[in-house]
């Protein structure tokens, strides 16, 4: 007897362990719950993946201080942390300011408006940054119709290439409306607006521009004629951007112009002799050689007239030491006005991009051979 108990006490025990049959156990799992929590557990790794994917592949870069080209001295405090905000915003990591500092002053660099290719692969290496983004603040002006003027260039830190590049302007009274609403007085929500427009076209995929028809151009820096002091530097960067935004050309990054500029020992601005054509040609790879002067640069912020600007510019087939192309233009802001002031430029920034922009257009009907 007693073994027939302990017989059918291990039966009993063994089918209320058997999940396989679960009309003779409490504690058995349906097989649809069962197949649920392995439908979520399987979800739960692919998204955990898919996200620890997104934050590995996450593009560093190194911002620069950008260059300030005005003459208040606060931009740069104000304009920088907006900056790379949005930037982050956009999905970009950005590398400490403290590291990049400390990298910037071992290495002598003290003009951070451009970057010459050797350095530009000692801070990828150093810093594990794909791309350097450099860039100038060419107006900005806290009054009562504030303005601000960026321009910007990301710079592969393998070859020195140009990836992107863009500039934005505006002042407050672009955005009135009727009746005088909707004018930006701020100039904190000013710089959001502006900073935003300039990052607008920015991916972080990091292409590199089709180099297939294109010419390799180097800018030269402009000889500035005007009153603005900075008013060659605004040009020369304005020109890079122009000649990236076109398909039929590829600007070189100015930070190897300017090491070339101090080698060769080149003085005068707006002119190059064979020699250094030779020599800038040889050394860059390039088809031509853009030099140009600023004539005029006039903001007139202290009068009720538009902003001025007249810019000259010549272009030389560094292959053949000849010039091949030259031509000037000279715009204000009011000379596309169509009613009332639709069609207004106020800011010089604005109307000396335009400037450039026909300029290029122009330049696009160079005959090289």
């Amino acid at each position: 007897m007693e073994y027939w108990k302990q017989a059918r006490s291990t039966r009993n025990t063994k089918t209320l362990m058997n999940p396989i049959n679960p009309k003779n156990s409490k504690n058995s799992i349906n097989p649809r719950t069962l197949k649920f929590f392995l439908l979520f557990a399987l979800c739960f790794l692919f998204f955990s993946h898919s996200e620890a994917a997104q934050l590995s592949q996450k593009i560093r870069i190194a911002v620069f201080p950008f260059e300030n080209l005005t003459d208040d001295r606060t931009a740069p405090v104000q304009i920088m942390p907006v900056l790379k905000r949005q930037l982050e915003g956009k999905g970009l990591e950005i590398v400490d300011e403290n590291s990049l500092n400390k990298l910037l002053l071992k290495e002598r660099v003290r003009f951070t408006g451009y970057i010459p290719k050797d350095i530009a692969r000692k801070i990828g290496k150093e810093l594990n940054v794909k791309a350097i983004l450099v860039g100038s603040i060419n107006s900005f002006y806290p009054q009562k119709n504030p303005q601000v003027g960026l321009l910007a260039r990301l710079i592969d830190s393998s070859d020195g290439a140009i990836l992107w590049a863009h500039q934005a302007s505006a002042t407050g009274e672009d955005f009135t409306k009727i009746l005088g609403l909707g004018t930006v007085r701020s100039m904190d929500r000013l710089i959001s607006i502006v900073v935003d427009r300039l990052l607008a076209s920015l991916s972080t995929t990091l292409p590199h521009k089709e180099k297939e028809l294109t010419h390799r151009i180097a800018v030269m820096p402009l000889q500035n004629k005007s009153r603005n002091k900075d008013a060659g530097t605004i040009a020369t960067y304005m020109f890079l951007v122009g000649l990236f935004k076109n398909k039929g050309f590829e600007p070189v990054e100015y930070g190897e112009i300017r090491t070339l500029v101090v080698d060769l020992r080149v003085r005068y601005k707006g002119e190059l002799d064979y020699k250094n054509i030779k020599a800038l040609s040889e050394s860059l790879n390039v088809d031509g050689i853009l030099v140009g002067t600023v004539e005029l640069y006039a903001d007139r912020l202290d009068t009720s007239t538009p902003p001025e600007v007249a810019i000259s510019a010549r272009l030389i087939n560094a292959r053949k030491n000849r010039i091949i192309w030259s031509d000037s233009v000279q715009l204000n802001g009011d000379e596309d006005i169509v009613a009332f002031d639709w069609g207004r430029i106020r800011s010089v920034d604005g109307v000396a991009y335009k400037v450039v922009t026909k300029l290029i257009q122009k330049l696009e009907k160079a005959k090289w051979q």
